[in-house]
């Protein structure tokens, strides 16, 4: 099946749970403001675009249109096999895939949780699950937690390291977790106060405590000079500390 989404084309595999997400017009309706922001990025620096939370495929076949090199992260095993599979269905060479989870250590750690794995929602939080379900939230709320495997994980430095790529060609780094930016944002202070490349991060307030959004955003401003959010109709607007929390922003970008 060819997707054609602005003027940017790719296939996706027969896969039927990719059909059928992708068939259904939801990527001309899912995360607006995404691709706002990924198409706003594409010539910034040299052309490098960092998915964290790669998924199925969307962002990643998307960007493989428009950046030069694209490293899509994601250690969902049933998640994997789907994009796998859609990249297979493309001759996409730009595309160099991590089928670990990004973290703050080079390791294993628990992952999933949140209902089926491959679901989108599978998160690193479950690491702690007395933590995790110690409190209200979606999670607690709408899922099951059965859904739990051992994954690898690779620090921001190592994989910089392993993949060869000089950070000052970092275009856009994105990071859509499920929560588990509580635990790796601040694995990155180092790296993102050294580097500063344009950060799009999504927070999940669902899945996590209020004292620990702020402690998110609170690092993200010590780091970062300024912070904007992208309205669906693609307009770019700065933001603030209270501002953020006052509307209660999901989608933010630091520069």
């Amino acid at each position: 099946m060819k997707i054609e989404k602005n003027n940017c084309s790719f296939f996706i595999s027969e896969d039927a749970y990719s059909r059928n997400w992708f068939s259904n017009n939801t990527i001309n309706t899912w995360e607006k403001d995404t691709f706002h922001i990924l198409e706003y990025y594409k010539n910034h620096k040299k052309g490098i675009y960092i998915d964290i939370g790669a998924w199925i495929g969307p962002t990643v076949l998307y960007c493989a249109n428009i950046y030069k090199k694209v490293i899509a992260i994601e250690p969902d095993p049933i998640a994997l096999e789907r994009l796998k599979k859609n990249m297979s269905a493309n001759s996409f060479t730009n595309v160099a895939l991590i089928e670990k989870g990004l973290s703050s250590e080079n390791g294993v750690t628990q992952f999933g949780g949140n209902g089926r794995l491959g679901n989108s929602e599978s998160t690193l939080l479950i690491s702690d699950k007395e933590d995790y379900l110690s409190y209200d939230g979606r999670h607690t709320k709408v899922h099951s937690h059965n859904e739990i495997v051992e994954i690898e994980t690779i620090t921001i430095e190592k994989l910089i390291e392993q993949l060869n790529i000089d950070p000052q060609h970092i275009s856009l780094i994105k990071m859509d977790i499920e929560g588990g930016e509580k635990i790796v944002v601040p694995a990155l202070v180092n790296f993102l106060n050294k580097y500063k490349p344009a950060f799009y991060i999504s927070l999940h307030r669902c899945f996590l405590r209020e004292l620990e959004i702020e402690k998110i955003i609170d690092i993200l401003f010590n780091i970062y000079d300024k912070c904007y959010y992208f309205t669906i109709n693609g307009e770019k607007k700065i933001s603030d500390k209270n501002f953020i929390q006052k509307e209660c922003l999901c989608s933010l970008v630091f520069e």
